[in-house]
């Protein structure tokens, strides 16, 4: 039942998804619906906690070259922004925003803010074994993810674009990368 729940939801939205349309889709009955998720807003928030879970991405590893890291990490990110199930969730966090707002601030801490405390404490790591030049690793992944999506992002909220081969999402953490590191990796002497 989540997973037919999940489906419409992501498809159809909170407003269009009934209960009678999940339980044809599930072939489930009411009776154990509702004993699982007394109201249709238990299901849907059942429903984002469940898409919102995500497996745990191992630490970033200091011990290899930084540039093939973080290119890697960017790359990952933007594979995850961009596909189709992510865009889905996305668009539902914003339509049930003000009915939701606790489901907003969940989406907001196991998405974005995750991704942004792995690379702090990875840049810290490369910060305190001296292979880094900042001072500030909160401003400097910001100013990494900011330079990876920014542009891209907006695109893709304001103007529905298209998600990115992988051509040139390869090519835009490259980029940014060999940026970043331009600005913020010492260079042996």
């Amino acid at each position: 039942m989540l997973s037919a729940a999940t489906e419409l939801f992501l498809r159809d939205g909170y407003d269009q998804t009934s209960i009678d349309a999940i339980l044809v889709r599930s072939g489930g009955s009411k009776a154990t619906l509702y004993a699982y998720f007394p109201t249709k807003e238990d299901l849907f928030r059942a429903v984002i906690d469940s898409v919102l879970v995500t497996d745990a991405r191992p630490a970033l590893d200091v011990t290899r070259e930084p540039r093939y890291v973080l290119t890697d990490f960017a790359v990952d990110r933007l594979h995850v922004i961009f596909s189709e199930r992510h865009r889905a969730v996305l668009r539902l966090i914003i339509a049930e925003r003000e009915r939701f707002p606790d489901l907003a601030e969940l989406y907001y801490e196991r998405g974005p803010q995750r991704g942004h405390r792995t690379l702090v404490e990875y840049l810290d790591a490369l910060r305190h074994r001296g292979a880094l030049t900042v001072e500030d690793t909160e401003e400097a992944a910001e100013f990494f993810i900011g330079m990876l999506m920014h542009r891209w992002y907006k695109e893709l909220l304001l103007l529905g674009a298209p998600t990115p081969s992988d051509a040139a999402i390869q090519q835009r953490a490259e980029h940014v990368v060999g940026r970043f590191l331009d600005a913020f990796h010492r260079k042996a002497h």
